[in-house]
């Protein structure tokens, strides 16, 4: 009665992705010394596919707002995950950022990533990384009934939302629902869509958290956790 998601990219696909909020970010890069330090976005960007070793993190910083020029930190301002200072690296499309490779079997928990400006203030935030897993998993099911997709995870806010979706099919269909629901339903009329006597199923989650600490310009925190797809039959 159950299922999910997908397939796997090259890290650099998690930093474009992360790096990229909107269509119309700017890849351009600047000083952090050079900008008013209020008007410094933060945004933190973690990320892992079922089956992959490790947790990606990035950190950016952008001037004026998610869209604005990334900075690369300098001076005495840096940033650190759980204590850890990163390095700065840098895309042609996604500007500067910073990040790092956790493995997975050890990063669920609480987690600190702490920003440190050029006046020395520092803004510390916290997230909790949880698992994210299906409760049940069906092998088929009938065409003649909505298919419900139940999962577990972190405590969902209605900021937050789950994606489920087919793949490799000529029937596709997409749905997404906000939490703090756990149940994702598949009409009977997509299932009865499919010509396939297999139907394979992807599932994402997305979680944002608020800032506890900031500058005036805000920031966020995403988690992005992906599970492998999964295949059930179907039959009539």
């Amino acid at each position: 009665m159950i299922l999910i998601m997908k397939k796997k990219s090259l890290f650099t696909s998690l930093v474009l992705a992360a790096t990229t909020l909107t269509a119309c970010s700017s890849n351009e890069i600047g000083d952090s010394k050079d900008v008013n330090q209020d008007k410094i976005y933060m945004d933190y960007f973690i990320s892992h596919e079922e089956g992959d070793e490790n947790v990606d993190v990035t950190c950016q910083f952008r001037f004026a707002g998610n869209a604005g020029t990334t900075l690369v930190l300098n001076d005495s301002s840096n940033v650190a995950f759980d204590g850890e200072k990163l390095k700065v690296d840098s895309s042609t499309t996604g500007g500067a950022y910073y990040s790092t490779h956790k493995p997975v079997s050890s990063f669920y928990g609480r987690h600190i990533i702490s920003f440190t400006n050029t006046h020395g203030k520092r803004f510390d935030n916290e997230f909790i990384f949880s698992p994210f897993t299906l409760t049940g998993t069906g092998k088929e099911t009938g065409r003649k009934k909505d298919l419900t997709i139940t999962y577990q995870s972190a405590p969902l806010t209605a900021a937050d939302h789950v994606e489920v979706y087919s793949t490799n099919t000529d029937s596709s269909f997409h749905f997404s629902q906000p939490g703090p629901d756990t149940g994702l339903v598949i009409p009977e009329k997509e299932l009865k869509r499919q010509k396939a006597k297999t139907l394979a199923i992807a599932c994402k989650l997305y979680r944002e958290i608020d800032l506890k600490q900031s500058t005036s310009e805000g920031g966020s925190i995403r988690i992005q956790q992906e599970l492998k797809p999964v295949k059930i039959k179907l039959f009539p």
